[in-house]
């Protein structure tokens, strides 16, 4: 939207011209004021200041009603603001000013697509072409709007009539590469990216298209590098994580992987389990079909075990940890997402379990267990936790409490502890001590990087506070 047509039209602000036989200068004066007011919009519009820029646009109208270019800018304004349906009737005054704007079709296209008006956004860019046929953004939202009606032919051929106007308009060659991708013109449709790129090596929309050509050509370490620049330049691309993350899938990496789902899955919850589903089917092959050595396959159950979880699935997921720990018992992050899975069931005591085998495997290496063939009298604090969990186990929650309490009297910060403890507390109906507990527990959890024990115990406190 360009910011250099200030339309004016003196003819319509004033009936005469003269006043007493004399000439007047009334009508520059009023002129001279609207342009006044115009100016003060632009530049609070240049300054992403839209409210002031209407109010501006609203007294330059006010003194003028017939200045296109005021209602012009108060549309983008109203756009700006999020308000759609103001932008476009401003959009109509422009044209009932001067029905030959093509620029104006144009934008008023692009916001009835967003509005799902089709056919009317169709209307307009024809329109906008019909008066300029070589008005390359015209072609350009047009091919937007043809990819959204999956008519790839059509958006190749605007994409073309783009690049033929203005070849260095890296949108065009974008657009035309997302058309061919569709068409599985892959190679075609890398070349158009690479173009895309050499014009604005800073195009994240280049690269993540080129990085799903790849993923169709089975280039995934080619991909890999293609979403980690997307990744480069917006952190917060949820598509990005998700196809990053099934690449990485491709390859056996799937640590990496649950990381990239872990990650999208924070970022856009509901287009993360729409992925996880697609590819979820994948994922339910017998064991010995995904891979034959024991890690890859345990890495593998893991992927499955998450994606379940974040599916809702929970039994499904409760299944893959399972199999995970029949062959490697001492898989901690098994026990920790077992825990957390275990938890949403509502199966508080096999959660509690999974933590104290994770505290438990944590505490165990060769120099613990020397130190435990040591004889003593006194219980150590590992002792004392274990002792806590049994309680907790047997119901008897003040004797568990007690345990605890040793507990966290040489360790006032372990989580895991407080998380038990407060366990205890709710079980005994004493809503406070629990939620103190619950909340120190979270917040330890968060600060050790554990999020989902974090989340989990939040997901607690909010029921307790219910």
């Amino acid at each position: 939207m360009s910011s250099d047509k200030h339309q004016q039209d003196e003819t319509m602000i004033s009936g005469n011209s003269q006043v007493s036989g004399k000439p007047s200068t009334g009508i520059e004066t009023v002129q001279a004021e609207a342009d006044n007011f115009f100016n003060q919009g632009l530049a609070w519009f240049q300054q992403k200041d839209y409210r002031r820029a209407i109010a501006a646009f609203n007294q330059a109208l006010r003194i003028n009603p017939d200045l296109a270019e005021a209602y012009r800018y108060r549309a983008m304004s109203h756009y700006c603001q999020g308000d759609a349906l103001g932008a476009i009737g401003d959009f109509d005054e422009v044209l009932r000013i001067n029905p030959n704007y093509a620029e104006v079709y144009s934008d008023r296209g692009l916001i009835l697509a967003q509005l799902n008006d089709r056919w009317g956004a169709m209307q307009d860019y024809n329109q906008a072409l019909q008066i300029d046929v070589n008005y390359d953004k015209g072609y350009l939202n047009r091919s937007m709007l043809r990819l959204t009606l999956e008519d790839y032919t059509g958006a190749i051929a605007d994409c073309d009539q783009v690049i033929r106007i203005n070849p260095n308009l890296a949108e065009g060659y974008l657009n035309r590469g997302i058309a061919r991708f569709e068409l599985e013109e892959y190679e075609d449709a890398i070349a158009d990216c690479d173009r895309a790129l050499g014009i604005n090596p800073n195009l994240a929309a280049a690269y993540f298209n080129r990085g799903m050509n790849q993923i169709a050509l089975g280039a995934y370490q080619e991909a890999i590098a293609d979403f980690n620049h997307v990744l480069e330049l917006n952190p917060n691309d949820a598509q990005a994580y998700l196809n990053r993350g099934y690449v990485r899938l491709q390859l056996g990496e799937n640590w990496s992987s649950i990381e990239d789902f872990d990650q999208a899955m924070r970022l856009e919850p509901v287009a993360a389990k729409a992925f996880f589903q697609q590819i979820a089917n994948t994922l339910n092959e017998e064991p010995d079909a995904v891979e034959d050595n024991e890690s890859k396959l345990i890495q593998g159950l893991m992927v499955q075990g998450n994606l379940r979880y974040q599916l809702g699935d929970y039994q499904e997921a409760l299944n893959a940890y399972n199999q995970v720990l029949s062959l490697d018992p001492n898989q901690k992050e098994a026990y920790n997402q077992r825990s957390t899975v275990r938890s949403a069931m509502g199966d508080y005591q096999g959660a509690i379990a999974d933590l104290e085998t994770v505290k438990t495997l944590s505490l165990t290496t060769p120099l613990s267990l020397e130190v435990v063939s040591v004889a003593t009298d006194e219980l150590t604090p590992q002792e004392y936790h274990e002792r806590g969990v049994e309680k907790l186990n047997q119901g008897d929650f003040h004797g568990a409490i007690k345990a605890f309490n040793y507990v966290l009297q040489h360790n006032q910060n372990d989580a895991t502890a407080l998380t038990c403890r407060g366990f205890a507390y709710r079980r005994l109906g004493d809503k406070p001590r629990a939620i103190a507990d619950f909340q120190k527990a979270a917040k330890l959890f968060y600060e050790n990087g554990d999020m989902k024990s974090s989340q989990e115990v939040i997901k607690t406190l909010k029921k307790l506070r219910q």
